[in-house]
């Protein structure tokens, strides 16, 4: 009796108080400092090889920025993605979304850290993609203010939550580019203008697409800052949707 009671006891803490020597992605025992396992390692959710220079997207053949971003217009400045969207990475980011996994985002803020010191840049604030009042009601957390307090503390930059969300709107997850574009079009507002006013912000989101979203908030967050970059965990493929 006393072994079960153990077991269930060890069970539960595990569930919601995970260790932090567990693997992101399947949960399995990792060395200390370590946050993948070797096995994850292989796997393919990670963003590797070439990459658009703008949206991170993975390309193919000489040129390096992919058509998409020749065709189509980008506010931003770079984005950023240390995973695609797919298979454990994917995963991740439902855990977190759906149910509410939120021990998840200090091990993803790692990845998306290092993914973003890669390049070398320098930001002055981080600011999360902000949530409607409407999803806020439903999720009661938002996932990138998680990702962005988690962001902070690695990267020593201040999080400022002076992007709002001031139009309710139809998921994006239904709708093509284009009308995703329109879905979002003066969506989003900035509250405290002197919080970013001529600096290098860091717009951080748990997962890019069509850059929809991203594009929409780098452009009301232009109208005072200086540089926009955005920070995400994993990156999708739009030719996909």
């Amino acid at each position: 009796m006393k072994k079960f009671v153990s077991k269930v006891l060890t069970t539960l803490s595990n569930l919601f108080f995970p260790s932090n020597f567990s693997c992101l992605f399947c949960d399995n025992d990792v060395e200390k400092g370590k946050i993948i396992c070797n096995e994850c390692l292989q796997d393919a959710s990670f963003n590797k090889g070439k990459r658009c220079i703008l949206c991170d997207m993975p390309i193919c053949g000489d040129g390096d920025v992919c058509d998409f971003c020749i065709s189509h217009h980008k506010a931003f400045d770079k984005a950023m993605a240390p995973c695609l969207y797919a298979d454990k990475a994917k995963n991740v980011v439902i855990r977190l979304k759906t149910k509410s996994e939120k021990y998840l985002a200090p091990k993803m803020a790692q990845l998306m850290a290092t993914r973003f010191l890669e390049e070398n840049l320098s930001v002055d604030v981080i600011v999360p993609v902000p949530l409607s009042n409407r999803s806020m009601e439903k999720r009661h957390f938002n996932q990138s203010q998680l990702l962005a307090t988690e962001l902070s503390k690695i990267l020593k930059v201040p999080v400022t939550n002076s992007l709002t969300k001031t139009k309710e709107t139809s998921s994006q997850k239904d709708l093509n580019f284009v009308n995703r574009q329109k879905n979002l079009n003066g969506a989003f507002s900035v509250t405290d203008k002197k919080s970013v006013f001529g600096k290098n912000v860091l717009l951080v989101d748990d997962v890019i697409t069509t850059c929809a979203t991203s594009n929409e908030c780098a452009k009301t967050l232009k109208k005072y800052a200086k540089r926009v970059y955005v920070l995400a965990f994993a990156r999708r493929d739009y030719k996909n949707l």
